[in-house]
């Protein structure tokens, strides 16, 4: 077996499985509450959560756990899930259809194991430390774009980008890149996996946001950084790019190497 194999495999059949638990509710007429940071959460949340964290938890009983919607489990092994049971619940409370799954693990603070399942489109892009990443199975790799003017700029929600990274670089980012696109953070992660989009800017996100996509970027081939030069999940930002961008995209944001 390979390494991670049995915990691959449990992860990918559980993502699916709350995939169809919130497909169920996006095809009703479900109300959402907000909470204290005025994002949405509904009924779907919390129970895909809960359907995510008990079946992990009875798989891995020694891992910690740790989820968007208060999921908590200490840790015995040194290992912890990080679960977003539906990431763009904006979009899910609106009916569009770039909303995810996100399934991560975490072993000695590196992140070995990351899952987006989008199930509007079927599309699961999963990737494992020194494994590679796939979408449903297939090997995908960032774009091999080296120029800013053929670039393919997304953004997870312009007003957090706007707040939290120099704004006019953000603006001649936009005016100098090829075109811009804003699907969803998770679907921009994985149109950059695939060599569709070439940068993505995120300035508000929790760990259970950007967990999937730091290990997706290093098996894709993709540059994961902060703007403080770091390459954590707990910054609250930031930029996913093709490889061949990196250095002049610190650059233009003032990142160190």
């Amino acid at each position: 077996m390979t390494q991670l194999q049995s915990e691959t495999e449990v992860a990918l059949d559980v993502a699916r499985a709350a995939g169809r638990v919130a497909l169920d509710y996006f095809a009703s007429d479900i109300a959402d509450e907000e909470k204290p940071d005025l994002s949405p959460v509904t009924v779907a949340d919390r129970e895909c959560e809960a359907l995510i964290t008990s079946r992990l938890a009875a798989a891995f009983p020694g891992d910690g756990i740790v989820g968007e919607e208060g999921a908590r489990l200490p840790s015995r092994s040194g290992r912890r899930w990080i679960i977003d049971p539906i990431d763009g619940t904006r979009d899910f409370v609106r009916r569009a259809p770039f909303w995810a799954v996100q399934i991560a693990l975490e072993q000695a603070s590196r992140v070995v194991l990351g899952i987006i399942y989008v199930p509007t489109v079927d599309e699961l892009v999963h990737a494992v430390a020194g494994a590679g990443c796939f979408l449903n199975g297939k090997h995908i790799r960032a774009s091999a774009t080296t120029r800013l003017d053929k670039a393919v700029l997304t953004v997870g929600s312009f007003k957090y980008v706007w707040g939290h990274l120099p704004a006019e670089t953000v603006r001649y980012l936009t005016e100098t890149c090829w075109t811009v696109r804003s699907y969803s953070g998770c679907y921009d992660v994985t149109m950059v996996a695939r060599g569709k989009a070439d940068i993505w800017l995120s300035g508000s996100g929790m760990e259970w946001d950007y967990a999937p996509a730091r290990v997706i970027a290093a098996e894709c081939g993709a540059a994961f950084f902060t703007m403080d030069g770091t390459d954590r999940i707990d910054r609250n930002n930031c930029v996913l790019c093709a490889p061949g961008l990196e250095a002049e995209l610190r650059r233009v944001l003032g990142v160190p190497s």
